[in-house]
């Protein structure tokens, strides 16, 4: 008789739980029928303990070798794609809890199925979120409407758009600061980056935008101006497509960074023809910078940190420039010729002018405050809802108060008489003073919690306002005066400048020094600031440098 099977098929029909391989044995025409007729007795016992006795009395007929077969296959049976099965959202809660390192490199390879829900947008976004972490929503809008393929970091000012020239050249410095840390670098953990495997335009905020707008319009657009200074058009419509895995892995790098101090520096020479005393910048690229020239110049600060722009130069002072403080639209200023002035953003120009009988050393506002430090001892308060017309005094340091810091209602004060004063301004009262510094008080920086100030006594000292004592002191923090001081508790990080031309980044919750940077400026530095990705410093020395810690990541003036 011809056999007609085909070996390439087979239509022997399976038995609910069948097992192929090892089992697909050749079996004659009669054992194939008795196998059928036990398959058809277990399903058609109803009992399912009658079931598993007539399972168990075949495999004890079972030779030893083929039931370790057996037992593998079983196994293969019993397992069951638990994530696979439930609802996306259960699925990506469920990943939540799992190691980074696990999700990247363990779960996403399991099956498509696995991959699909470790790919999520929603699960990445939560674990951004729950790390603290946050977006520039604007500047991202903005950057999501470049062209595919170009790099934020490498959008340069467009001047078409600026209506401003006057670029800045950088200095010959070197990129890689690596070579400069005296301290030796924390080995960096691996990063989810290295698991995970010409533009004619310029961010501006949407603010800054509307602002220019209003000034090439007529008068009746001025109620713009007391639109939020946050709100943006872009923002109200369809959510912004954001990938948030991307976005963890450029943060991670990030951090990474600041541990191994993988950073580059850029500066710019002579960007005042004097010594520059003062600093800032902020979410919008703006940089403003005070000096001894009496001038207060505006740039414009490159995302890539390879370009600045000088936007305008306020004149007014007859003194140095040595402090200042900017917000969305006002600009103040404090200065040795015993002025403080106010300036509008929006048009350039003074609104105010406040008094004092000595210069201005520090000065600090807020929405409902502005606070100003002198020469003279005193500290005065302006109201800054009655057009600045009701101020008070606050009397209490021996000799000139050289920094202040303002949190809400209360004040913080720090003096040459080595004392720093806690203030509360409502009451007008000073609500506790703190002594430890064994010279004058030169700096400081508040949260509202904790305070950090550094001293002619060369040390570092980290207070909190609820133990009312020194928690940390650092001393020899530098062989010089500490002159300009910076913290967040969030990065654990305390950064310090010094009249010996360095500067420092120490751990804030243990007192330890990560790195000493040097030859950033070559000649005492006065200010600095930083955010999540650049410490931005002035110096004696009229240079304006950057220490950048995203060099290396595309996305990093988003993250915030």
């Amino acid at each position: 008789m011809t056999d007609l099977s085909d070996e390439g098929f087979d239509d022997w029909p399976a038995a609910p739980g069948r097992i192929g391989g090892a089992w697909d044995l050749p079996l004659t025409a009669s054992e194939r029928q008795a196998m059928e007729a036990l398959a058809q007795t277990l399903r058609i016992t109803a009992n399912p303990l009658g079931r598993t006795q007539l399972a168990m009395l075949l495999l004890g007929q079972v030779p030893a070798d083929l039931l370790k077969t057996a037992v593998i296959h079983l196994r293969q049976l019993l397992r069951r794609d638990f994530v696979g099965m439930l609802p996306m959202e259960v699925a990506t809660r469920i990943l939540e809890f799992l190691p980074i390192r696990d999700i990247v490199r363990s779960a996403s390879l399991v099956s498509r199925q696995w991959r699909a829900v470790a790919t999520q947008a929603c699960l990445w976004r939560r674990l951004y979120l729950r790390r603290g972490w946050r977006v520039d929503a604007d500047r991202w809008a903005f950057y999501s409407s470049l062209p595919r393929g170009i790099c934020p970091a490498r959008v340069m000012l467009d001047s078409s758009v600026l209506h401003v020239s006057n670029a800045i050249s950088l200095a010959n410095t070197p990129k890689d600061m690596s070579a400069l840390l005296e301290h030796p670098p924390e080995t960096p953990r691996q990063t989810l980056d290295s698991v995970l495997g010409g533009m004619g335009k310029v961010y501006m905020p949407q603010r800054v935008l509307r602002q220019r707008q209003f000034m090439s319009s007529s008068s009746s657009e001025a109620s713009s101006r007391s639109s939020s200074p946050l709100s943006s058009p872009r923002l109200r419509g369809p959510t912004l497509a954001i990938d948030w895995r991307m976005l963890y892995a450029e943060y991670t790098q990030l951090e990474a960074n600041w541990r191994s101090g993988r950073c580059r520096v850029d500066r710019w020479e002579a960007a005042h023809s004097e010594s520059i005393y003062c600093l800032q910048f902020d979410r919008h690229s703006r940089l403003f910078s005070g000096s001894r020239d009496a001038t207060v110049k505006v740039w414009h600060l490159a995302d890539a940190a390879s370009h600045i722009t000088q936007l305008a130069t306020l004149r007014g002072h007859t003194g140095s420039v040595l402090t200042l403080q900017a917000d969305e639209a006002t600009l103040v200023t404090g200065s040795s010729d015993a002025t403080v002035r106010v300036w509008d953003l929006l048009t350039y120009t003074q609104t105010h002018c406040l008094h004092h009988a000595d210069a201005v050393l520090s000065l600090r506002f807020n929405e409902k405050w502005l606070v100003t430090a002198c020469k003279d001892r005193l500290v005065r308060v302006w109201r800054r809802n009655t057009n600045y017309s009701d101020m008070f005094e606050l009397r209490g340091h021996a000799v000139a108060v050289n920094a202040v810091h303002l949190h809400g209602d209360t004040l913080v004060s720090a003096s040459g008489d080595r004392s720093i004063k806690v203030w509360d301004l409502e009451r007008r009262s000073c609500e506790l003073t703190l002594v430890d510094h064994v010279r004058g008080v030169a700096c400081l920086d508040f949260d509202g919690r904790f305070i950090v100030s550094g001293s002619s006594d060369r040390s570092i000292r980290i207070w909190s306002l609820e133990s009312r004592r020194c928690e940390r002191t650092i001393h020899n923090a530098h062989s010089d005066l500490v002159r300009t001081i910076m913290f967040d508790r969030a990065m654990d990080i305390v950064v310090s400048g010094s009249y010996d031309e360095s500067i420092k980044i120490w751990r804030f919750s243990t007192g330890a020094l990560l790195h000493k940077i040097k030859n950033v400026h070559t000649s005492r530095v006065f200010k600095l600031m930083f955010d999540r990705s650049r410490i931005v410093s002035c110096s004696h020395d009229r240079s304006i440098s950057i220490i950048d810690f995203a060099a290396n990541i595309p996305h990093a003036r988003m993250l915030v």
